[in-house]
């Protein structure tokens, strides 16, 4: 009997001493934005640009378009307002573009930092129906952004491609574009300015 009640009394006082030592555990603390973040500084604000068709050429592109259909321009437009969201972990584009008459197309499109790959994860979206996600990174100069992506056209075929942005200064962008899709290969080009 002395040793049942020895052993009880053994086992009470380790789960006393057990109970002690476990400590609930801190509540999450809601992390600050990468440092990466605030390279991205100089997107933030309203941006108007201009592009042009580099490849297909114009008359390349109307030997694909149906017979009587209006001649697709070889330069377009566009704005972008670039601003934080959601307390800086991501920068929000909302913008248009307009390829011709009746060609025009308002997106939105998220920015973050994404630690695993050390790059920069892009996705977007436009109101006609395409969707796409594209990695980013900063050349060693810090002016020069490469991106690498894929989407969907508003059809559902799927198209990648890659380009660049250059600023030049703090208030103007000049960028590329190169895309592979339904139509084959194609090449755009233009600049952006600060608003």
């Amino acid at each position: 009997m002395l040793r049942s009640w020895f052993f009880g009394l053994t086992v009470i006082g380790l789960l006393a001493g057990a109970a002690e030592q476990i400590e609930p555990p801190a509540p999450p603390q809601k992390p600050n934005p990468a440092p990466e973040m605030a390279k991205l500084q100089r997107f933030i604000g309203s941006w108007a640009g201009k592009g042009e068709m580099v490849e297909p050429s114009a008359e390349q592109m109307k030997k694909t378009m149906p017979e009587g259909a209006p001649e697709m321009p070889s330069s377009f437009q566009g704005a972008n307002k670039g601003e934080w969201a959601l307390g800086g972990m991501f920068l929000k584009g909302d913008g248009w573009y307009e390829m011709g008459p009746g060609q025009k197309a308002h997106y939105v499109e998220y920015w973050t930092w994404d630690p695993t790959k050390k790059k920069y994860r892009t996705w977007y979206a436009n109101d006609w129906g395409e969707h796409g996600q594209a990695w980013a990174w900063f050349e060693a100069d810090g002016n020069t952004m490469r991106m690498e992506g894929e989407a969907v056209d508003a059809a559902g075929n799927a198209k990648r491609g890659e380009g660049t942005i250059t600023f030049t200064d703090d208030n103007t962008m000049e960028w590329t574009w190169s895309e592979t899709g339904p139509l084959g290969m194609m090449k755009m080009k233009g600049t952006s300015k600060r608003q």
